[in-house]
């Protein structure tokens, strides 16, 4: 894979993983984090990510340009390690959820975004100074497909690590996942106010409005209450999860008081045959006093044992097992600074900024020629073409960040948790890791790695390496657990986009080279414009999954009609094929079209074009509880059209510049 590539490619793109695995561990859970401590809205969780994001990718223009005035790539990729590193630790720390556990959630949050300023760039940089010579000019645009690869093989492995320390953590605690649960706690922390007083209340704040169920909804979130009836649900609903969670751990003795797994599946059938069952089943839970300590009950209020379980379930557990996730965040960045510094000798030499080559032709004497200049005009033409190719991501990574905010919400409200074990073999590292290995086998054997020689025997004995263990987890798993229902996370889904790069990089260099060898290869403006095209079509996917099916602002949990997983996972396919169009090579243009002396501030410049995108992520998830579903996902099938019509119509001019 890496022989005709220099050294420090292996080394800057393992670096590269390794901060990356830190990073999707944490995003993976940010947002779900914030909502099951802080109690935060929809709207104000969709703020503060989108705020987040924004700085992760536009402080990289302060990075850039510390980098290229003062301090060199290699060592603001070491500063911005150790500022990371202490933003990680923060979000590691037990806080209780209060004012100052806000303050050091945002300090910490500050110091990621700023320690990513200095290093994300920068690295990209470095690869490519490698990549300025006449040896390995030619192979600058694969270089880019290998390093996107290498992150995304550290994004893959981050979802299901923060997944499996959840459920670590919960089942030591003696629970398993229930996103329900977390939602019913958090209500109870709202004011209680009477319906009907309320509703007086909101018609005299507002007597020329419409007098509808939908503003005392708005006003309701807006002013932070919950009503009595609600805050009687979300009691049930807590006593039911926890009778259900104590029993299928064991702990309840008296037959009488169990509520099993298939029971409290029941309270959420909408299936009219199940009605007397389900009436008579929230009877049994309603009468039910649990009034042993040991069981989170109390014996002066029997009612108080849902206040307790919620307590222990999302404090003591799940919220724990975040603190625990970001501090992976943590190791991941340990591996990455060790990496880099141990074979600081593979990427040494091109560790020079545009005035370090300067000052060093001046003290060897040699002539300033050698080092490359432009023109104030070509200049001028390469950063115009570079911030018209930045407008237009800007919108991609609008829409394709959302997978941490939005798609996350219609996972956790949407989409079936409750899946068989055969349907579980896609969310399974195992088989996900030896379904990978098989398909390496087979490019291994059929057309070779990244330009690489085909090795037929070799690649047989990696596929089949594959496929018996994808075998032994079918009938090792899947065959045993018979009928059992296996129970999904809302972050799992996002394991699946890096995945999909990793599985299917390969394959679209393949695809780049061949077509280069018959002088047919689009520019890269051109690549980047059929990304948005498919981009557009992803989100049609969940625009086609969304008709029917209730708007947020109408939920007050999980919605009576639930989707299968399989339309986030089409939807997650469609938009890695784009991103394989137009990151990796956004990111050769960009090393290949800037000018010498600006190549840290204009690899700063992509990244802050994707923070504006992830500014407006934010943005958009405001407007999650004001739309209904189909036609939020349109909107972003709207703004990914409209987009790649904009770069087509200014194509002539960009290629001129890659020319």
């Amino acid at each position: 894979m890496f022989k005709n590539h220099p050294k420090g490619l292996l080394v800057l793109a393992l670096t590269n993983m390794g901060e990356r695995f830190g990073y999707y561990t944490m995003i993976a859970i940010l947002t779900l984090y914030m909502q099951a401590k802080f109690g935060l809205s929809s709207a104000e969780t969709s703020t503060i990510y989108g705020v987040f994001l924004a700085l992760v990718y536009f402080l990289p223009l302060l990075g850039g340009l510390m980098a290229d005035k003062l301090l060199g790539y290699g060592r603001t990729i070491l500063l911005g390690t150790a500022v990371m590193f202490g933003g990680y630790l923060l979000l590691a720390m037990p806080t209780d959820a209060d004012t100052a556990g806000k303050v050091m959630m945002f300090g910490a949050l500050l110091l990621i975004s700023l320690g990513t300023g200095f290093f994300k760039g920068n690295l990209q940089a470095l690869v490519g100074n490698l990549y300025d010579s006449a040896r390995y000019k030619a192979r600058r645009d694969v270089a880019f497909s290998i390093f996107y690869m290498f992150i995304n093989i550290g994004a893959f492995f981050a979802p299901s690590v923060a997944n499996t320390i959840n459920n670590a953590f919960l089942a030591r605690e003696g629970f398993t996942y229930d996103a329900l649960i977390a939602k019913s706690y958090v209500a109870l922390n709202d004011r209680v106010v009477d319906r009907a007083a309320f509703r007086s209340e909101v018609f005299a704040m507002y007597p020329d409005r419409e007098h509808n169920d939908k503003l005392v909804a708005r006003t309701r979130k807006q002013q932070g209450v919950i009503f009595v009836e609600d805050r009687d649900a979300a009691l049930f609903r807590l006593k039911a999860a926890g009778l259900a969670q104590l029993t299928a751990a064991g702990r309840i003795v008296d037959p009488d008081m169990r509520v099993t797994p298939g029971e409290y599946e029941l309270l959420d059938s909408r299936d009219p045959a199940d009605r007397e069952a389900t009436a008579a089943l929230k009877a049994k839970i309603a009468a039910i006093a649990v009034t042993d300590p040991a069981l989170y009950g109390d014996e002066g209020d029997p009612e108080k044992f849902a206040v307790n379980f919620g307590e222990s379930y999302v404090s003591k557990a799940l919220i724990k097992s975040y603190n625990l996730a970001f501090g992976v965040a943590c190791i991941g960045l340990l591996i990455s600074v060790l990496i880099f510094l141990l074979f600081r000798r593979t990427w040494k030499e091109v560790d020079k900024t545009h005035r370090q080559q300067l000052r060093e032709a001046d003290r060897e004497g040699s002539q300033r020629s050698d080092v490359v200049t432009l023109s104030p005009r070509e200049v001028r033409e390469r950063v115009i073409a570079l911030l018209l190719v930045f407008f237009v991501v800007i919108f991609f990574w609008m829409s394709f960040h959302q997978n941490g905010l939005c798609m996350t919400f219609f996972a956790r409200d949407y989409t079936a948790s409750g899946i068989t074990p055969l349907h579980n073999m896609i969310f399974s590292l195992p088989v996900l890791l030896s379904f990978v290995v098989a398909m390496y086998g087979i490019y291994l054997a059929t057309m070779g790695l990244f330009g690489g020689k085909r090795k037929a025997g070799t690649g047989i004995i990696v596929a089949l390496l594959g496929l018996a263990g994808l075998a032994a987890f079918y009938f090792v798993d899947v065959r045993s657990a018979g009928e059992a229902v296996v129970k999904i996370t809302p972050q799992i889904f996002q394991q699946f986009n890096p995945l999909f790069i990793v599985l299917l990089t390969p394959l679209s260099v393949a695809l780049f080279t061949w077509l280069a060898a018959r002088n047919r290869e689009p520019s890269a403006p051109r690549k980047i414009g059929y990304g948005m095209l498919i981009a557009a079509v992803g989100f049609i996917i969940l625009l086609v999954a969304s008709v029917g099916l209730p708007a947020p602002s109408t939920l007050d949990g999980i919605s009576g009609m639930l989707v299968s997983p399989d339309w986030l996972i089409s939807t997650y396919f469609v938009l890695t094929l784009a991103e394989l169009f137009l990151s990796p090579m956004g990111l050769a243009f960009v090393s290949k079209v800037a000018p010498p002396q600006y190549k840290g501030l204009m690899q700063g410049g992509w990244l802050a074009a994707t923070a504006i995108g992830n500014l407006l992520v934010g943005v958009m998830g405001v407007f999650w509880d004001k739309l209904p579903l189909w036609l939020f996902w349109g909107v972003l099938v709207v703004c990914c059209l409209l987009s790649a019509a904009f770069l087509f119509s200014v194509m002539k001019r960009l290629e001129r510049v890659t020319k």
